[in-house]
C-alpha cells in the first residue's frame, strides 16, 4: 500500500490511474484492515479529485476509490467529507450503473451517516448524483431513502 501511495502522482496519469484503481480494489478485499493505510493514501486522493484539469477517467477512479475507502473505513474518511463531496458527486453523476459505482455510493452513504455536516453545504450535488442512478439495488435505494429522512439533519 505505501508503494501504491507513492504512485498517486497525477503528473503521470496512467500510473496514477492504475494505482488509484488498485487501492480501491484492495480496499474492498481488505475491509477494515485498510485502516492503517487510509492516512497514507487519502490526502493524495483528495488532492487529485480537487485538482483542475484532471482527466475524467482519473476523477472517476479517484471518486470510486474514496467511496470504497469510506465504505470499509468510514470513521477515518468521513471527517474529510467536506473536502471532496462536491467533486466526488460531479465525477460519478455521469457513469453508468455498475458494481464500482454501487460500492462507491454505499461508501458515501455510510460516510454521510457518520458525518452529515460534511455534506450539508453541497447536498444538492449529492442529490444530483443519486438521481443519476437508473436502477440501484434495493438495499442501496433504501440507503438513499434513509439518508433523506435522517434525524441528524435536524442538528446540522
Amino acid at each position: 500500500m505505501p508503494i501504491l501511495g507513492l504512485n498517486l502522482n497525477p503528473e503521470f496519469i496512467s500510473v496514477c490511474n492504475n494505482a488509484t484503481w488498485a487501492i480501491g480494489e484492495i480496499a474492498m478485499q481488505m475491509g477494515a484492515e485498510m485502516q492503517p493505510y487510509v492516512g497514507v493514501v487519502l490526502p493524495n486522493l483528495v488532492e487529485i479529485i480537487n485538482r483542475p484539469n484532471t482527466p475524467k477517467t482519473l476523477l472517476e477512479n479517484t471518486a470510486i476509490t474514496i467511496g470504497r475507502l469510506g465504505y470499509v473505513c468510514p470513521q477515518e474518511v468521513a471527517p474529510q467529507l467536506q473536502q471532496f463531496i462536491r467533486p466526488w458527486c460531479t465525477s460519478l453523476r455521469n457513469i453508468r450503473d455498475n458494481e464500482e459505482k454501487d460500492s462507491a455510493f454505499r461508501g458515501i452513504c455510510v460516510m454521510i451517516g457518520v458525518n452529515p455536516a460534511g455534506v450539508v453545504q453541497d447536498f444538492i450535488f449529492f442529490c444530483d448524483a443519486v438521481a443519476s442512478w437508473v436502477n440501484p439495488k434495493d438495499d442501496l435505494r433504501d440507503m438513499f431513502y434513509k439518508l433523506s429522512s435522517c434525524p441528524s439533519w435536524d442538528s446540522t
